[in-house]
C-alpha cells in the first residue's frame, strides 16, 4: 500500500498538468471581445448585440458546470468530457457557419458555453480531490490555465482571425477541442477514496471542512448565501472590463485589433496569476483575508481605470489591467477553497457549481453596468468594492464545528 501511494503521490502532478491544460483551452470563453470586432464588421451588429453573446455564453458556463457535477456524481466524469466535447465541437464548427445573431447566440453562446461548464466542473472537482493537502493552491494552479486561456488563444485567434478569417478560426478551434479534450479523459484518473484518506489523515496542512453538507443543506446556511452575494458583485466588476477589454484598449491605443487583443491579454495573464495568488493566500491565511485583498484589487483597479480614460496613459491602461486581472482572479480559487472549507467535499462538484451559479447574475449585471459609458462602468466597480468590503465583514465561521480551529479567520 505505502509503494502504490507514493508512485499515487508523483502520478497525481500528471493529472495537474492535464488540468491545467484542459483549462487553458477552456479558458477561450473569455476571449469573446476578440470575436466581437470581425463580427461587428462584417454583419454591422452592434457591441450591445453582441454582447449578449457572451452574457449567454456565461449563463450556459454556469448550466454546464451545475450539469456537469450532477452527470459526474451519478455517470462518471467520463461522460461528462464527452458531453463537453460535443458542444464544444458542434458549437464552433457550427458558429463558423452562422449569418444570423440568433444563430451567434446558439452555437458560440449556448453550446460553447455549456461545452465549457461541464470541463471546468469535471476538471476542478477531478484534480483538487488529489491534492486534500494543496486545496488552495492546486485550485489556483488549474484555474490559472482558465484565465491564461482568454490570453493565449485570444491572441492566436486574434492572428488567426486576420490571416484566414473569423469562419475558419471557428472551424479549426471546433476540432482542436473535441481532440485535446477527449486525449486529456483517455489519460485523466479519479482520485482512490483510500489514498486521499492516508494522505489526509495525521497532516497539519490538510484543513478538515467545517461541515460536510448536502447541496440542500449548504442552500441553508447564512455562509453560502454571503459569499454568494461577494462572488456576484465581483463577478460583475470583473466581466464588465473582461466583456470589453479589446475594445476599451482601441479607445487608447488605436484600432489595431492585434495589438489591443495582446494588450489586453494582460487581464488574462494576472487572472492566472491572480489565481495562483489567491489559492496561496487562502491557504495560508483562511478566508477573509484572501477576500479582504480581493477587495483592496478591485478599488485599485477602479481609480487605475478611472485614470487611464481621463489621460490617456498607456502606462495606466497596464496597470488597470494588471489590478482588475489580479482582483478577479482571486475570485475561483477563493471559491473552490471556500466550498471544500464550510461546506465539505463529499458533495464538492455539486455545491462548486453552485456558487458558480453566481455568472448567472454577474454576467447580465457586469456588461449592463454604466449601459456602454466606460466611466459610469468604473463608478460601478467602486461601488461594488464597498459593497464586497461589507459582505467580506460579514460572514461567519459557525461556533463550535470541529475543524474550525485549524483554519481560523484571522482578521
Amino acid at each position: 500500500m505505502e509503494l502504490k501511494n507514493e508512485t499515487l503521490m508523483k502520478t497525481r502532478w500528471l493529472y495537474l498538468i492535464l488540468g491545467l491544460v484542459l483549462m487553458l483551452f477552456l479558458g477561450l470563453i473569455y476571449a469573446w471581445s476578440v470575436f466581437r470586432g470581425p463580427l461587428e464588421a462584417e454583419f454591422g451588429w452592434s457591441a450591445s448585440q453582441l454582447s449578449v453573446t457572451f452574457s449567454i455564453s456565461m449563463m450556459m458556463f454556469c448550466l454546464g458546470g451545475l450539469a456537469g457535477g450532477v452527470i459526474t456524481a451519478r455517470k462518471g466524469y467520463r461522460l461528462t468530457y464527452i458531453l463537453c466535447a460535443i458542444c464544444l465541437a458542434a458549437g464552433f464548427i457550427l458558429a463558423s457557419r452562422i449569418n444570423t445573431l440568433m444563430g451567434i447566440y446558439l452555437t458560440y453562446g449556448v453550446l460553447c458555453g455549456l461545452g465549457v461548464g461541464l470541463g471546468y466542473n469535471v476538471t476542478i472537482s477531478t484534480v483538487v480531490k488529489w491534492f486534500p493537502d494543496r486545496q488552495g493552491l492546486v485550485s489556483g494552479v488549474t484555474l490559472m490555465g482558465f484565465g491564461f486561456g482568454g490570453m493565449i488563444l485570444g491572441t492566436a485567434g486574434a492572428k488567426m482571425i486576420d490571416t484566414i478569417g473569423w469562419r475558419t478560426t471557428f472551424f479549426i478551434f471546433g476540432i482542436a477541442f473535441a481532440v485535446i479534450i477527449l486525449l486529456c479523459m483517455m489519460l485523466i484518473r479519479i482520485a482512490p477514496q483510500e489514498f486521499v484518506s492516508s494522505l489526509s489523515e495525521g497532516k497539519s496542512n490538510v484543513k478538515p471542512s467545517v461541515e460536510e453538507l448536502t447541496p440542500g443543506q449548504t442552500l441553508k446556511r447564512r455562509n453560502f448565501w454571503v459569499y454568494y452575494g461577494w462572488t456576484v458583485v465581483f463577478g460583475s466588476a470583473g466581466l464588465s472590463i473582461i466583456n470589453s477589454a479589446t475594445p476599451f484598449a482601441q479607445t487608447i491605443l488605436g484600432d489595431d485589433l492585434t495589438r489591443a487583443a495582446a494588450v489586453a491579454g494582460i487581464v488574462s495573464i494576472f487572472n492566472g496569476a491572480g489565481r495562483v495568488v489567491g489559492g496561496l493566500t487562502f491557504d495560508k491565511f483562511g478566508f477573509r483575508p484572501t477576500m479582504l485583498a480581493a477587495d483592496v484589487l478591485f478599488g485599485a483597479s477602479a481609480f487605475a481605470l478611472i485614470g487611464c480614460y481621463t489621460s490617456g496613459s498607456y502606462i495606466l491602461l497596464v496597470i488597470a489591467f494588471v489590478l482588475i486581472g489580479l482582483s478577479y482572479g482571486f475570485i475561483p480559487p477563493t471559491s473552490s477553497a471556500y466550498v471544500a472549507y464550510f461546506f465539505g467535499r463529499e458533495n464538492y462538484g455539486t455545491n462548486f457549481a453552485i456558487v458558480n451559479l453566481n455568472l448567472l447574475i454577474s454576467s447580465y449585471l457586469g456588461p449592463l453596468c454604466g449601459g456602454g459609458d466606460y466611466m459610469r462602468t468604473f463608478y460601478f466597480i467602486i461601488g461594488f468594492t464597498i459593497i464586497g468590503f461589507v459582505l467580506t465583514l460579514a460572514i461567519k465561521k459557525p461556533a463550535g464545528q470541529e475543524g474550525g480551529s485549524e483554519h481560523e479567520d484571522r482578521t
